[in-house]
């Protein structure tokens, strides 16, 4: 799912209410294969934390580590 233009509110009951915590654009929410968030960020990366992002989400990493110790580790 991709939403390139949030409200400043979601009515109630919208499915991305659900989700999204954050409030202003860019967010990026990343959910498993059965519909959990796994994830949600904000903001525009370099390409190295973009790159790590994807990796972190794809590779499912999220289970055993979180994004900022992942980054840290993460090769330059």
């Amino acid at each position: 799912m991709f939403e390139a233009n949030i409200p400043t509110s979601y009515p109630e009951g919208h499915e991305l209410r659900k989700i999204v915590s954050i409030r202003y654009t860019p967010v990026f929410v990343f959910l498993d294969a059965n519909g959990r968030k796994v994830l949600e960020t904000h903001g525009f990366r370099n390409a190295r934390e973009a790159k790590a992002l994807h990796e972190y989400v794809s590779k499912q990493h999220y289970s055993s580590t979180s994004l900022q110790e992942f980054l840290a580790k993460y090769p330059k």
